[in-house]
């Protein structure tokens, strides 16, 4: 088999419960059909949305939703004497599909996808009437639809080139791999065709039930379409810039589309966007203890710090507050050699706080940064800069200008990857868009450093399509 990223190394987390800020619904890890028998009614359709909620927050909140791909991107380390597979798996080699490393990220996202498909088929089979308006109808399809492209966005920012499966209404059905291209085609759709369902609502209307407490409680309630809109453009522009910068299938085009739509997402325009609006977004929110038992997996003594991510920060830069010295010095000799690390992440300290603190899903200063991506791939350095300067000197540090692209992808690499630190697998999407995870922009981690690129299929799902290696998709 050729050798591809895949990685997903924790012990098995406790199983997914519903989300605790929601005062209705009881834990609801696997939401089915079954539940939509005698049709649906908002008790049963919160029930159902929460679960399907849920487990995308169980799916994301693991290994591969941040930890994994900050190993991959240079970012972090986990070390841990007793699992050596965190470093021989992802900077000291491939983990074969077949074991447990292989399976991460993977199938809880196509659980959620399936309930919320299950819910979006029942809601088109609904008719207005006293349990639900027209408008809270397509509001609530909008939402779900947007969620589906969430998962989407997931499924193949880990797999990238090797291709994930797209599924059909059907659930007997094994479907084909899909490249990375039609899979983020097949995203534009769903986004686009959510935006119409949230657009034919109304930006007052209401959804008919009451998302967890992260959809509403960090700058902007999306329990209202205008804002759900605002959440579905935001995405539209993110998967419309990488759509565009993609490094098989670049389509130059989308630039200026991706910049329209995250600046309708913003309501601001580049440079104009305050510091005070960074943070507003969706989030999940965690639980460390009772029935839910779903801390956040971030706040792990064995997650420590890439020395190369402290080594590379400007002086007085205020994000340095994100690294802190650990109590200990980590150091394993694995994968054919040493790593060693005296820092850590803030978040990674294993205190109750930390197992409690919330992670975006997505948040306005991500958007900021994307803009400014796609302004310096379109050659636009003046309005780049704004968006760049809007950011980076929020955090102390004097403004820049940008003379070329490449300068340019310098710049917004430095500032995504210290606003975004440990937020997701921005930095890594980047490095492999831009041709920079090799040996010629980083140095090797072990003497086998493969620059992981992407997570393959595992085993069980190739083995369902007669398919045996990755990259497994065709088209």
């Amino acid at each position: 088999m050729k050798r591809y990223s895949t990685i997903a190394l924790a012990a098995a987390l406790a199983a997914v419960a519903g989300c605790k800020d929601n005062p209705v619904a009881n834990p609801i890890d696997a939401p089915t059909v079954d539940a939509l028998a005698g049709g649906l009614t908002p008790t049963s359709l919160l029930q159902l949305v929460t679960g399907a909620l849920a487990q995308d927050r169980t799916t994301w909140n693991d290994v591969p939703g941040i930890i994994e791909p900050e190993i991959m991107a240079r970012d972090a380390y986990r070390l841990d004497q007793s699992e050596p597979r965190y470093v021989t798996e992802t900077l000291g080699g491939n983990p074969d599909p077949g074991s447990f490393a292989g399976g991460r990220g993977f199938t809880g996202y196509y659980t959620a996808l399936r309930a919320e498909n299950n819910v979006i088929i029942a809601l088109d089979a609904a008719t207005p009437g006293a349990q639900f308006s027209a408008a809270q109808i397509n509001a609530t399809k909008g939402f779900l639809r947007t969620m589906k492209a969430y998962e989407y966005w997931r499924l193949i920012e880990l797999h990238d080139t090797v291709g994930v499966p797209i599924q059909s209404d059907d659930p007997s059905e094994v479907t084909p791999i899909r490249c990375k291209e039609a899979v983020l085609d097949y995203i534009r759709a769903l986004l686009d065709s959510a935006n119409a369902d949230l657009v034919a609502a109304g930006g007052s209307t209401k959804l008919p039930i009451k998302l967890p407490t992260g959809f509403s409680s960090h700058g902007r309630d999306y329990n209202v379409v205008s804002n759900l809109i605002l959440f579905n453009r935001g995405w539209k522009g993110k998967v419309d810039y990488y759509r565009a910068v993609d490094r098989k299938a670049k389509q130059p085009a989308l630039f200026a589309t991706a910049v329209a739509e995250l600046t309708q997402a913003l309501g601001a325009g580049p440079g104009a966007v305050p510091a005070s609006q960074f943070a507003t977004g969706a989030y999940y929110h965690f639980v460390s203890g009772g029935t839910e038992n779903q801390p956040n997996v971030l706040a792990d003594q064995k997650v420590a710090i890439n020395p190369l991510a402290r080594d590379s920060l400007q002086a007085g830069d205020t994000r340095a507050s994100k690294i802190v010295a650990r109590t200990d010095t980590l150091t394993v000799t694995q994968g054919g050699g040493t790593l060693s690390s005296a820092y850590t992440y803030i978040g990674a300290v294993p205190t109750a706080g930390n197992q409690n603190a919330p992670e975006p899903i997505l948040r306005d200063e991500e958007l900021v940064l994307i803009r400014a991506q796609a302004y310096i791939e379109m050659g636009d350095f003046v309005n780049a800069a704004l968006d760049l300067n809007d950011v980076r000197t929020s955090y102390g540090l004097a403004p820049v200008t940008i003379t070329s692209v490449d300068d340019g992808r310098n710049k917004v690499l430095y500032e995504k990857r210290y606003s975004l630190f440990f937020e997701g697998a921005q930095r890594w999407d980047d490095l492999r868009e831009y041709g920079r995870l090799n040996k010629n922009f980083l140095r090797p981690e072990l003497p086998a450093d493969p620059y992981n690129a992407a997570l393959p299929i595992t085993r069980a799902e190739l083995d369902a399509r007669g398919v045996s290696t990755n990259p497994a998709c065709t088209a």
